[in-house]
């Protein structure tokens, strides 16, 4: 969408508010609204509510301009905009009324016993959402996994083994954080399922990022049982060769460890540079276990 557009909006939002305040102004002069109300009270509210209607008309416009340049930092433009409308309207509001801050700030000794109370949840969401995106705790585009007792998951019980593999040692849900708002961030889970998840959670929670900064690559690794009755050192040099022209990513095939008495486990570790998926090399390292795997097989039946 074009500043030509943004601006159209701005434009019918003001001229909407301005009919509106006419209205009010003729309606308040023929008695129809009680003269009890203060005209600048009704003028200021209108105020408000147009200062937050047009910053939300024109936040998806902004970030649909701003997302293919500056890609997900758009998102946290956008939210910090809205979270400044909110404090600008706030204060006028008050000034208005006659409030000073201090006034508003001993009277909500009392009242944010009452009140706070019964908006605990949203108040908590809210300045969690707030810390969230002054800190970048999370950010949007990052791919996190999220690891907090307050969203009940469920674990698979078996196979064992699974466990031994570090892409099922955190639990919790993962996914790619693509809006962080006021009250809640939106999070695409791997499957492609929509999680809205209330700040608050996220603030408490630890997170695993799977897209941090500070490294230039990422360590994984695969874990392949192999029957004893094969030789390990036959077992280990045949994976050797396998990935021969995978050396600069490979960073060591030795023996993990002995699963049970009839298989024992070869551990291949292997890193990930920036910009390159690790499930697409894991899954071409597994493949070539299963080829290997089959060829000792071969060779034993004959």
């Amino acid at each position: 969408m074009s500043a030509r557009s943004i601006a159209l909006r701005i434009i019918v939002c003001i001229v909407t508010l301005g009919l509106l305040a006419a209205l009010v102004w003729f309606l308040w002069n023929t008695g129809v609204i009680p003269p009890i109300i203060s005209l600048n009270v009704v003028y200021t509210v209108l105020a408000v509510a147009g200062i937050v209607l047009i910053v939300y008309s024109i936040s998806g416009p902004i970030l649909r301009v701003l997302v293919p340049r500056y890609g997900r930092k758009a998102y946290t433009v956008t939210n910090v905009l809205k979270v400044f409308t909110y404090i600008i309207a706030g204060i006028i509001l008050l000034a208005s009324l006659g409030i000073s801050p201090e006034v508003a700030l001993a009277g909500g000794t009392f009242s944010g016993l009452v009140v706070g109370l019964a908006l605990q949840p949203v108040l908590s969401n809210f300045f969690a959402g707030l810390i969230v995106l002054l800190t970048g705790y999370v950010r949007p585009g990052d791919d996190i996994r999220l690891l907090t007792p307050a969203i009940p998951y469920q674990w698979a019980f078996s196979p064992g083994y699974k466990y031994f593999s570090p892409d099922y040692v955190f639990v919790g849900y993962r996914g790619r954080i693509l809006e962080v708002g006021l009250l809640y961030s939106l999070m695409i889970s791997d499957s492609g399922v929509e999680l809205k998840i209330p700040n608050r959670i996220i603030f408490d929670a630890a997170i695993v990022n799977y897209t941090p900064e500070r490294r230039l690559e990422r360590i994984s690794q695969v874990r392949y049982e192999f029957k004893v009755d094969y030789d390990p050192d036959v077992v280990l040099e045949r994976i050797k060769e396998a990935l021969g022209d995978m050396k600069e990513l490979i960073e060591n095939v030795t023996l993990n460890e002995q699963s049970d008495k009839e298989y024992y486990i070869v551990q291949i570790r292997f890193s990930t540079p920036v910009g390159r998926d690790w499930r697409d090399i894991k899954s071409e390292i597994l493949k070539r276990l299963v080829k290997v795997h089959r060829q000792l097989k071969s060779l034993e039946s004959a």
